[in-house]
């Protein structure tokens, strides 16, 4: 009850939008932002862009943490 209560209170976590979920996705596979980009047709700054929201979104703050995160909550199927 009291983890329920708490996850109620927590401000809903912000969704990633499709192409976050995307170049995470190649993340996991790993891709650096250089090859990321490439498969994406996106310059390498707009993968660092699209990660830095990531782990804005996830509340972590490298690739790592944001792959293993996205695995637990779902996000990314493995």
């Amino acid at each position: 009850a009291t983890r329920l209560v708490t996850r109620m209170r927590a401000p809903a976590a912000e969704a990633l939008s499709p192409r976050e979920v995307e170049v995470l996705a190649l993340v996991a596979e790993g891709l650096t932002n250089a090859e990321i980009g490439r498969a994406l047709f996106i310059s390498e700054t707009t993968v660092k862009t699209h990660l830095l929201r990531v782990f804005g979104k996830l509340g972590v703050s490298d690739r790592t943490a944001a792959v293993t995160t996205a695995l637990d909550r779902g996000l990314l199927v493995r």
